[in-house]
């Protein structure tokens, strides 16, 4: 956690006159002030996306100061979240912020394409599965089927939760469709925490996965996350075969049989081309 004086310095080169206050007191209206730019420069943003505007008729229809909105103009065209007509002083959305648009709409499709072929796996299989997409450093879960078994695990998963990427069946194979430049910044932050006693001890360990998971087409969590789950996980793909996520059938490992795990296997990765190619 960082200091109270590594606030006080941050926010004396952006509030000058707020260091004249205690330092507690400084730090939480550092942080007020901080929340409430956000809001504005949001607010701002959506205020665009409604109509194109000058600088003017912005003041005219917000209560912020006029200081106040330049700075935040000045602070999203330099972004590149918006930009300015030179000719007519007009200020407009730019194209970045489809890419943020895109993203959103792609986590939806995704989710969408999947279902249907999710609960086709799930009637055959009748285990629990999950649907995720990375999310920085970790998998966030958009969908999750909890097994009809009476004996099933009992996992605390839940749609918008996340999970670690080095001892989950999903987050290894996110971590094997990913670009070696993107893998390696992962890896300089990463911490091997232990779960179990079965979780990976550090890269070595981990490198060694991913290369068997790129030839397979899977991967196998093997109680490495939670004690007594066993979990097999396979990728989605898009037309360029990038993974752009991946999905998992989990059981207790007292069931799993070598016949069994087979039958698992080939499920998911047939369902992975088929999920896949509906991507396309």
């Amino acid at each position: 956690m960082r200091s109270y004086s590594h606030y006080m310095q941050l926010m004396q080169s952006v509030f000058p006159t707020k260091a004249l206050l205690s330092e507690p007191a400084a730090v939480i209206l550092f942080f007020m002030d901080t929340a409430q730019t956000v809001a504005r420069a949001l607010g701002l943003l959506e205020l665009l996306g409604k109509n194109r505007l000058t600088a003017t008729q912005i003041i005219e229809q917000t209560d912020i100061h006029r200081s106040t909105i330049y700075r935040l103009l000045g602070t999203l065209s330099q972004l590149g979240y918006i930009r300015k007509n030179e000719d007519s002083g007009l200020y407009s959305l730019s194209p970045k912020i489809l890419t943020l648009a895109s993203s959103v709409s792609e986590t939806k499709d995704i989710k969408e394409i999947a279902l249907p072929y999710i609960d086709e796996l799930h009637s055959k299989i009748q285990e629990t599965i999950h649907l995720a997409v990375l999310d920085n450093d970790e998998l966030v879960y958009l969908d999750k089927r909890e097994s009809s078994r009476n004996l099933r695990v009992a996992m605390s998963s839940k749609p918008g939760s996340h999970a670690p990427l080095y001892c989950t069946g999903i987050g290894k194979v996110l971590l094997s469709g990913m670009p070696d430049s993107q893998l390696r910044d992962y890896l300089k932050t990463v911490r091997f925490v232990k779960y179990t006693g079965n979780t990976l001890p550090g890269i070595q360990e981990l490198f060694s996965e991913i290369d068997e998971i790129k030839q397979q087409g899977y991967a196998e969590d093997r109680e490495e996350h939670e004690e007594g789950v066993y979990c097999v996980a396979a990728p989605v793909f898009n037309a360029e075969g990038d993974t752009i996520a991946a999905f998992s059938i989990s059981m207790p490992s007292v069931r799993r049989t070598d016949k069994l795990r087979l039958e698992v296997i080939d499920a998911v990765k047939n369902a992975s081309q088929k999920i896949s190619e509906a991507v396309g």
